[in-house]
């Protein structure tokens, strides 16, 4: 029975340990979510999509390319502001227009940019899970000294151990709404962003396709 007794009052001890940084990682996530949410409604503000714009440039990417002047195709697409992914992996498809690992190379980008938009989301996913679980761990952590509390007849400390029980609670479940609002808007924005991109690269790989075909066709001809 002495075994038991010690048994539980070691996990008491360490599951009141844990209240107070379970309490500071509270307060710092939920201090990154707000900051996550503003700098989301920035970026909505700033996002600049444009289809006929993007065309232009590609166009114009591929004519220069056409006459050899690659950094010239380069800067054409540097002109179309969207946002740094796709402005970064546009930039490394057109420099590999005169080269011979075009297709491994547009392959490589589009993995690469997809990487790196599930990279940026992954955060925001893990935000959605940690912040209700340590919620709900800085509900049960005061319990059972509240519990102890009531038993003593001590209502005051109970109420200060409810209070944190139930602040936690709310802290943690506004962080899940925050994360889970900002990942579901990201995720559609940068799969639109994707879809943006796949559409670039089939624009000059058309355009390639067409020039080397009309090369071929004049050195046959000559």
């Amino acid at each position: 029975m002495s075994v038991y007794v010690e048994v539980v009052h070691v996990l008491f001890v360490l599951s009141t340990a844990l209240l107070y940084p379970v309490i500071l990682a509270l307060l710092l996530i939920f201090g990154w979510s707000l900051a996550l949410l503003g700098s989301t409604i920035s970026e909505y503000t700033s996002r600049k999509r444009d289809l006929l714009e993007l065309e232009r440039a590609c166009s114009k990417a591929s004519e220069m390319a056409r006459i050899g002047r690659f950094e010239g195709a380069v800067s054409a697409v540097e002109g179309y502001r969207s946002n740094p992914r796709i402005s970064e992996a546009l930039r490394d498809v057109v420099s590999s227009l005169g080269g011979d690992l075009f297709d491994a190379r547009i392959a490589k980008s589009l993995e690469d940019s997809e990487l790196g938009m599930a990279k940026a989301l992954e955060p925001i996913k893990i935000g959605v899970r940690v912040g209700p679980m340590l919620g709900l761990m800085g509900t049960l952590i005061p319990m059972g000294p509240a519990l102890i509390s009531l038993s003593q007849g001590d209502i005051q400390q109970m109420a200060d151990s409810l209070v944190i029980a139930f602040s936690t609670t709310v802290i943690g479940l506004a962080i899940g709404g925050i994360c889970y609002g900002v990942f579901v808007v990201r995720n559609r924005w940068y799969r639109q962003d994707l879809s943006d991109l796949e559409y670039a690269v089939e624009i000059l790989s058309s355009e390639r396709s067409r020039r080397n075909f009309l090369g071929g066709g004049i050195e046959a001809s000559g």
